[in-house]
């Protein structure tokens, strides 16, 4: 089978093209015929550090057809259209327990779905999870223009909070149309001034959850702040902080709300490129994944009819 990952560190070209065995579905899971790939930071970071054996095959992000199934298969078929969170996507093929996987409604494509999920989990544990917000809170949300960013804003929205969004100026309108109460550009204002004491709650999805002392500056007495960081800036008595992460134990919650509703148009996925399932479409999604894009990163591939 057909799989793409590095055993060296360093730069996009440590990609390389490996021929492993197929994957076979635990009692609990399925087996996937990859469509699409949906890629993230943490992908980078790996790359860059290198593997610590033999080929390291990343990827935590998956849509296709499932071609096999474990015994306890009640939720799923052969031919079902499906998303996932899953280990080592970068593949031909990929198990995924059934209960991180997802059916699509059939005008959701692979690719938007694919781009959907790390970013769309994360986002819906930071709205439902970490962050519990509530109607009539105002939050304030940095990376607003991100995978994860964009997704919060338009998910805090729906709850009924208000939502400010912070991000480049070049992105003001690209925020704006995801239906921010304000927008404020990084670039253009102190932000710590800007909106000094403003936010229920400060959601920090920029990257790495740089400059938590902006987060502290923009919060209210007794606010809570959620960082990708996982270092807490120094907090005032009162003020909380909650690492965000990606864990998979809401994902049989997180992923059929977030297909429906990204089917029906209520999430919009900004997706900045999509590249082919080649190994040289590897080393030009990593590439971007390295400079500064705008929207998700995604790798495709046409699968035949079943």
């Amino acid at each position: 089978m057909k799989a793409f990952g590095f055993t060296q560190g360093g730069g996009p070209t440590a990609l390389q093209e490996f021929d492993i065995a197929a994957p076979h579905p635990a009692n609990d899971q399925v087996l996937i015929d990859v469509a699409a790939i949906g890629l993230n930071n943490r992908e980078r970071l790996s790359r860059e550090q290198g593997s610590l054996g033999g080929p390291t095959i990343p990827g935590r992000d998956a849509a296709g057809i499932v071609t096999a199934v474990g015994s306890n298969h009640a939720t799923f078929q052969i031919g079902d259209r499906v998303v996932a969170h899953v280990q080592q996507s970068y593949a031909a093929q990929v198990t995924a327990s059934v209960r991180s996987t997802a059916k699509l409604p059939a005008q959701l494509s692979f690719t938007t779905a694919a781009a959907l999920v790390t970013p769309g989990v994360t986002a819906y544990r930071i709205v439902y999870t970490f962050g519990r917000i509530r109607a009539g809170e105002t939050v304030i949300v940095k990376g607003a223009s991100g995978g994860v960013g964009s997704l919060v804003v338009q998910l805090a929205n729906q709850v009924g909070a208000t939502v400010i969004g912070v991000a480049s100026a070049r992105n003001q309108l690209l925020v704006e149309k995801l239906g921010v109460d304000r927008f404020v550009a990084y670039d253009q204002a102190d932000i710590s001034t800007a909106l000094a004491a403003t936010a229920d709650i400060v959601v920090n999805v920029a990257m790495n959850g740089a400059s938590g002392d902006q987060d502290v500056a923009m919060v209210k007495p007794g606010g809570r702040i959620i960082s990708v960081s996982h270092h807490s800036p120094r907090l005032p008595a009162g003020i909380t902080f909650q690492h965000a992460y990606p864990g998979d134990d809401t994902d049989s919650a997180a992923l059929p709300q977030l297909v429906q509703e990204a089917a029906a148009g209520q999430l919009t996925v900004p997706i900045d490129h999509v590249f082919p399932f080649t190994l040289a479409g590897f080393v030009a999604a990593h590439e971007a994944l390295d400079s500064q894009h705008t929207g998700r990163i995604v790798v495709a591939k046409e699968l035949p009819t079943l």
